[in-house]
């Protein structure tokens, strides 16, 4: 069924961010539980985000050649341990975003989904095939403004769109050797100070190479006080996990046709719960063709209906 224009304008919009994920885990846990998982920064395939780095303290001038005192060793050390803590504590959720910056969405701009379907986070291939069970799964829309108020009071969040960089950028925005010369002159807690913020934003860089995923970042610094209660084999497990209340910010659910029919079942049961669209991708050899799916279930209901009733007819 046809998905009308007023979806797609209504979905262009900044508040909009998508997370795909399989089928199974959006029906099995997101949707059920209404909550996204966060995940450790270190566990990424990345390299870039899951490597720790060899740090070291570096002196110049000087201060290379003497002999450095026992307290500002262990000042040194204190900081190695501080920003290598930070960056273990960094868990995140991902989600990406529409292109923005046209006027796709404006009431006076007359405009057919077709043609512009690189401007929405839900068409892209790549996050399709990679996270998305090799485009068998699902792409969740989600409202940016409601995920934030729901739990901006409940955990301390860290929220970014990420940038984009080459190696030779990467390698001076992340934190590096400890500057030996400045920490004699500032002091340990000053130093803290003076980085702190820089450490939080490395947390939000990755390779250009990425670029085309337009991601936006939730995260949060791992506190085992703010874990959910997990039944885990019939143990109850409190402090492994940190989750994002998503409940009631769902804006729309994008499900693959290669998805099986009893995916789909629970998936539309979901979208009626939730009251939300649910927009079949209909992968084509050239493109895909997006389908109104409770409108397709309820077209294919009828014809049934039709059928049953002529054989009921005919077998009186």
């Amino acid at each position: 069924m046809h998905v009308d224009i007023s979806f797609f304008k209504k979905i262009y919009s900044e508040d909009i961010i998508y997370h795909y994920t399989k089928a199974s885990t959006a029906i099995d846990f997101i949707l059920f539980n209404g909550q996204l998982r966060f995940n450790a920064s270190r566990n990424s395939h990345d390299p870039i985000e899951s490597r720790k780095a060899r740090r070291g303290t570096v002196y110049t001038g000087t201060k290379a050649d003497e002999v450095i005192a026992k307290e500002t060793t262990l000042d040194s050390n204190d900081l190695h341990k501080y920003i290598s803590n930070l960056e273990n504590q960094f868990h995140q959720i991902c989600f990406c975003k529409n292109r923005m910056g046209e006027s796709f969405a404006s009431e006076y701009y007359l405009s057919e989904f077709n043609g512009h379907e690189e401007l929405f986070g839900f068409t892209k291939l790549r996050m399709w095939n990679q996270y998305a069970d090799n485009y068998s799964g699902v792409c969740l829309a989600f409202s940016k403004e409601k995920i934030i108020s729901k739990n901006e009071t409940r955990i301390a969040l860290l929220e970014e769109d990420v940038k984009y960089l080459t190696f030779r950028e990467l390698s001076v925005a992340k934190i590096g050797d400890i500057q030996g010369n400045h920490l004699l002159n500032v002091g340990k807690e000053e130093y803290k100070k003076l980085i702190v913020e820089k450490v939080k934003q490395s947390f939000f860089l990755k390779h250009k190479d990425y670029s085309s995923e337009n991601e936006y970042r939730i995260g949060t610094l791992f506190d085992k006080n703010k874990c959910c209660i997990e039944n885990i084999r019939g143990e109850l497990v409190f402090d492994r996990t940190m989750m994002l209340d998503i409940s009631d910010c769902v804006e729309a659910i994008f499900i693959s046709s290669y998805a099986n029919d009893k995916q789909k079942s629970e998936l539309l049961a979901y979208a009626n719960k939730l009251n939300v669209p649910i927009i079949e991708m209909r992968w084509q050899y050239n493109s895909f063709e997006p389908r109104d799916y409770k409108g397709w279930i309820e077209f294919i209901g009828k014809i049934k209906l039709e059928q049953l009733n002529k054989q009921t007819l005919k077998s009186h």
